[in-house]
């Protein structure tokens, strides 16, 4: 077995201002996961944005390495006020023009989905100790893993864990009503809150540690006589990192 090896990957100002802009729109319509503590404003935009920056970073690495890729948040049309349709981004062949032409967004045709988990290493842990013994994170609902897998793959990503403390900075109703007011980006709008909350400093690099396809995690997960775990109460399926594949071998579904 090949441990899966992460790829360290920086943000450009303008993709954490993308972020920003997508965090905002979507701020007051998302719903927290059952059993999360309430977050004020500052701490729930700053999650929203940690999610958007991870997105963002591996949109920029499917660039890089050349597989075609749109995010729904590219080319959704309800102006961020429906629930997402379980995917992030979709790659394929087809995926640049598909987004571009496609009067039905929520469903890609043809092309790969996948689900990009973004989180802080836990605080103990080094990136390699985390591939180790850590496991993508899959939320128990239902009686198997491939009915909690929305995606045909997950994708994780990590990001430090003291670094990106949000600490006593803040921002306001008004900074984020007003960005999630315009009908486009306003790059002046979104350097208020990156300044604020000093997101590029914070959240502009992150480790796209690694994918699984959803056929491999059943496949893993009905080999194994213990099939679930607890986190902080929530239960979670066993999909460890470590049976992760590498980030650049994901061209194979190209």
């Amino acid at each position: 077995m090949n441990t899966p090896i992460p790829v360290s990957w920086p943000v450009t100002l303008k993709g954490i201002h993308n972020a920003i802009y997508w965090a905002a729109k979507k701020l007051r319509y998302s719903i927290d996961r059952p059993g999360m503590n309430k977050r004020d404003l500052s701490e729930a935009l700053d999650d929203k944005i940690m999610g958007d920056v991870a997105t963002i970073a591996v949109l920029s690495y499917f660039h890089h390495i050349k597989v075609p890729a749109v995010a729904y948040d590219q080319i959704r049309t309800d102006n961020f006020q429906k629930p997402d349709p379980g995917w992030d981004i979709a790659i394929g062949k087809n995926a640049i023009n598909w987004g571009k032409s496609t009067q039905n967004p929520l469903y890609p045709e043809g092309l790969k989905t996948i689900s990009v988990k973004s989180s802080r290493l836990p605080q103990y842990d080094t990136l390699k100790t985390a591939i180790q013994k850590r496991d993508f994170k899959i939320f128990k609902y239902r009686e198997d893993i491939g009915s909690d897998i929305s995606t045909d793959i997950e994708l994780q990503v990590y990001y430090p864990y003291f670094s990106t403390q949000l600490g006593t900075l803040k921002i306001t109703s008004d900074d984020v009503d007003r960005l999630k007011a315009s009908q486009n980006i306003d790059y002046n709008l979104c350097a208020i809150i990156e300044r604020k909350l000093n997101i590029q400093n914070r959240w502009g690099k992150c480790e796209l540690v690694a994918y699984d396809d959803r056929q491999s995690m059943i496949s893993y997960s009905n080999g194994l006589r213990t099939r679930t775990w607890k986190s902080f109460g929530k239960e979670m399926w066993i999909a460890p990192l470590k049976m992760g594949k590498t980030m650049s071998t994901i061209t194979k579904f190209i």
